[in-house]
């Protein structure tokens, strides 16, 4: 194996004695940092940040409020009881699809068993666990 190593050395510095090797342009260096900087700003690259967590759960808080006042003030009685025929089209495709989904779903959420609502806390609180035990052990 050290023989094929040596033979190969041997083969390059060969080679390079019959090659005569170039000397690059005072100017090269700016050249090829210019096309990388012409590379860079034609193709530049973007990061894409993470919503933070309490973004989301503030969208989540608001969803969940939206979905209340709608369930709550019974919207879709509201409009049924305007008598303009665009009001009643609107309603008829859009605001009684959702208000029947709404009331289904929460129909459902609220038939779940107790187990269900156990194990979903059960996984919340371990996830708030290892979020605080991990910025605890970060910052010591």
């Amino acid at each position: 194996m050290q023989n094929e190593d040596t033979y190969k050395d041997d083969f390059i510095k060969k080679l390079l004695k019959e090659v005569d090797l170039e000397e690059p342009s005072a100017d090269f260096t700016k050249h090829v940092m210019d096309d990388v900087m012409q590379d860079w700003l034609t193709n530049s690259v973007s990061v894409k940040k993470r919503m933070p967590l309490k973004h989301l759960i503030i969208l989540i808080v608001l969803i969940l409020l939206l979905i209340m006042i709608l369930l709550g003030t019974d919207v879709h009685s509201i409009v049924a009881s305007w008598e303009h025929p665009l009001i009643k089209q609107i309603n008829a495709i859009l605001i009684q699809p959702i208000h029947d989904l709404l009331i289904g779903a929460v129909d459902r959420i609220v038939n779940l068993p107790v187990i269900v609502y156990i194990i979903m806390i059960a996984g919340m609180t371990l996830a708030l666990f290892d979020r605080v035990l991990n910025k605890k052990l970060q910052q010591s």
